[in-house]
């Protein structure tokens, strides 16, 4: 019979396989628009974050608003050991590191995924800057030196 901690291993297993397993059938699905399949995740994320983590968007400033998002992702979550954010022109930069998620993504990743769209981080981001009026494209690179990536969005000028 198994340990606690092999049964906790085991559940940790199983469930990077359903994760894996949903998110390589999304994206051969959809190929890249499996972006898309994810705001419902950050939406929700960011929800939870607004009320019961004290979030605030409503009037802040985008880069501000993706620093709390940090911060709350390592205080108050512990998914990521450090973060650091910065924006050049309109092009705004979160990079995240020691990412407790990483071994998930890589999972993915070795699936045949191209991009890791299910990164929840990502996700609140877009959904906080949509809320805010701030449309964005986004893209992710990781960095594996640090078990973390970079996270760019760039703000779509809708005038």
């Amino acid at each position: 019979m198994a340990t606690e901690e092999q049964k906790k291993q085991n559940i940790i297993r199983l469930m990077t396989l359903m994760i894996s397993g949903m998110a390589k059938a999304l994206y051969d699905l959809f190929g890249e628009t499996a972006f898309a399949t994810m705001s419902e995740v950050g939406k929700t994320t960011l929800t939870i974050m607004e009320n019961e983590m004290g979030l605030e968007i409503d009037g802040e400033d985008p880069r501000d608003v993706l620093t709390e998002i940090g911060r709350i992702f390592t205080d108050e979550m512990g998914f990521i050991e450090s973060f650091s954010t910065s924006q050049e022109n309109n092009v705004l930069t979160l990079t995240v590191n020691h990412c407790q998620g990483w071994n998930l993504t890589q999972s993915i990743l070795k699936t045949g995924v191209e991009i890791p769209f299910t990164c929840p981080i990502m996700n609140v981001c877009q959904a906080a800057l949509s809320r805010m009026g701030h449309p964005v494209q986004k893209t992710i690179s990781p960095i594996p030196e640090t078990r973390g990536s970079n996270i760019q969005f760039t703000l779509i000028d809708l005038q």
